[in-house]
């Protein structure tokens, strides 16, 4: 096989360890993101104050805040 053969075969070569590599990498990123990270800030117990069934609050029940949605 001449040298410009053997350019083309270590070419092709590199392209597909590149691809394997590109294709392995992209699918860690994506398994990375697919999980949902845990909240930094957990939310504070509601007040006393604000629990239905605490004498005084007449009833009133507190607004609940919506569930948090994955990013992406």
């Amino acid at each position: 096989m001449s040298v410009a053969g053997w350019v083309v075969v270590g070419v092709l070569a590199w392209v597909v360890v590149a691809l394997v590599v590109a294709v392995l990498v992209g699918r860690m990123v994506r398994l990375r993101d697919r999980q949902v990270p845990e909240d930094p800030f957990p939310r504070p117990a509601p007040a006393p104050e604000q629990d239905p069934s605490w004498p005084g609050t007449g009833g009133r029940t507190p607004r609940t805040p919506e569930p948090r949605r994955p990013r992406g």
